[in-house]
């Protein structure tokens, strides 16, 4: 069953299904080209003797199955085939690459970390199909923004800049230090929420702008203000040498493009791929150069700060990768901080180290698992902080996972987070295979869930904001465990749902058939 005509346009009537019909024949298009760049990349791996060709095999073999059987049938919400792209991504590219943590374990480790990705995205899909089999598509009624839904993607485009505004001019004056008095009589928790608003109305206007963008509504004039905007917008964000708030916002612009255009964006993927690598590889010298201390930025820059500020992170960006060539020929072993201060972008998203590491713990050391200690801590974590001041860390399931494996003492997990992710926390809490069957079963189910009950609801709508921000939550899930994804995803949707309450009217909305226009 299909939501909607796969020539759509983008109306008044366009629901997330729609929309999302785009994402499936891309992605039917670009599954054979995918598997047929796998295969090859596998066999080289192979016929070079490079460790961990096979388990690259296998987690190449899981992506693809997944892949095809999404296309196969689904009707909405692509949150099965980011999964699956995003495991490729942190755990086969580590491996296609040759990243030095392959040779810090042994080949059976690497293998064992193959075996667990390939069973999580089968158990995953198969899960999903079983899921699209039991439930059914809610029926066509929506909270909808209704006076921008009757003007189309002019509307959007009007709403999505006005929003883009709101939240430039917040950073602007945040910039200015014209807001500490606003925050000081704010009560105490209350801040969190003011800056997930924020993130939020940023990320949703950015999303409707691509929109038009991407399906060709918009004129010239709008494309190079929202480009302008977009710019200026991520370097306010990343001044205090935070990239997560910057990246939040191009991956929404990434989604909006890829949704509307139906094909992926590669010009503007490998400006923001290469920008945030370049800058990520220079941004623990300037955090040690300007932060009031090692856990949190001191202060945020006026608009007349940055150019001077980006001048010299890039000057220390590329002082860093001359440095990481010069330590890469002399083979050396640097201290840890050294090789923090010189991270790059791909050793962010290497979670195959951290599922080496919890398979090593495991099977080497013989750490008993938590058996789910780790999500256990979820449901008390969603009471409002300004309700319970004292409540436990939100990263207090990373917390459990670093010092019961032996990675962190609790007295340093207040100063530095060591990211996991959701695979080797599920390994850490129930051990081999269980872990990534439990997991991929209760994803597939609940995307098969979650992608019903939104395939009918309206793009311009509360549930069509609450879709784009699971979306955006999930695709930057790479080192969150449960607890951090749960409680951040729980907090954008009180928000959305508090701030478009007022403006939103519960509409059913069905498209013309077209011998009725």
């Amino acid at each position: 069953m299909r939501a909607g005509p796969r020539t759509a346009p983008l109306d008044r009537y366009t629901d997330i299904g729609e929309l999302s019909e785009k994402v499936r024949l891309a992605v039917r298009r670009l599954a054979v080209p995918l598997a047929a760049v796998l295969v090859i990349e596998a066999t080289y791996l192979a016929y070079s003797s490079r460790p961990g060709a096979a388990a690259f095999a296998m987690m190449a073999a899981g992506t693809c199955i997944a892949l095809v059987f999404w296309s196969q049938r689904a009707i909405g919400l692509p949150l099965l085939p980011v999964m699956v792209i995003q495991n490729l991504i942190i755990y086969a590219v580590p491996i296609a690459t040759g990243h030095e943590v392959i040779s810090t374990y042994p080949p059976a480790f690497v293998f064992s970390a193959g075996i667990e990705v390939l069973i999580f995205d089968v158990a995953m899909a198969m899960a999903w199909m079983l899921g699209m089999r039991l439930f059914r598509p809610s029926p066509p009624a929506s909270h909808a923004l209704h006076e921008f839904n009757r003007a189309g993607s002019r509307g959007w485009a009007r709403l999505g800049f006005v929003m883009i505004a709101g939240a430039t001019a917040f950073e602007v004056l945040q910039g200015l230090d014209l807001l500490d008095s606003l925050e000081s009589a704010m009560p105490g928790g209350s801040e969190a929420i003011l800056y997930a608003l924020v993130s939020v109305v940023s990320a949703c206007g950015f999303f409707l702008v691509a929109l038009t963008i991407g399906g060709g509504e918009a004129s010239f004039l709008g494309k190079a203000v929202f480009w302008l905007l977009l710019v200026a917008n991520a370097m306010m964000s990343a001044s205090d040498f935070l990239l997560s708030a910057a990246t939040a916002n191009l991956i929404t612009v990434a989604i909006g493009l890829f949704w509307s255009g139906g094909r992926l964006p590669w010009r503007y993927l490998t400006v923001a791929m290469l920008a945030l690598s370049f800058l990520n590889t220079g941004k623990y010298t300037m955090r040690a150069r300007y932060w009031g201390n090692v856990d949190a930025p001191a202060t945020h820059r006026s608009l007349g700060q940055l150019p001077a500020c980006y001048t010299e992170w890039a000057r220390v960006s590329y002082d860093a990768i001359l440095e990481n060539k010069t330590e890469l020929a002399q083979a050396t072993n640097d201290s840890k901080a050294q090789a923090n201060k010189n991270q790059t972008l791909l050793d962010r998203v290497d979670n195959l180290q951290n599922l080496l590491f919890v398979i090593d713990a495991i099977e080497t050391n013989h750490i008993k698992p938590l058996e789910g200690k780790t999500y256990s801590v979820i449901p008390p974590l969603l009471v409002p902080r300004i309700l319970w001041p004292e409540k436990p860390r939100t990263h207090e399931g990373q917390i459990l996972l670093n010092v019961h494996f032996g990675r962190q003492d609790l007295e340093s997990t207040f100063t530095t987070y060591v990211a996991w992710g959701l695979l080797p926390e599920a390994y850490g809490n129930f051990g081999p295979f269980a872990g990534s069957i439990c997991l991929g079963i209760f994803l597939g189910v609940l995307f098969a869930w979650i992608e019903n009950f939104t395939a009918r609801k309206l793009l311009v709508s509360t549930e069509g904001f609450l879709s784009l921000s699971l979306l955006m939550n999930l695709m930057n899930s790479f080192e969150m465990v449960a607890s951090v994804l749960v409680t951040s995803t729980f907090q954008s949707f009180v928000v959305i749902v508090a701030a478009s309450m007022p403006f939103v009217h519960r509409t059913v909305a069905r498209r013309p058939e077209p011998e009725d226009d």
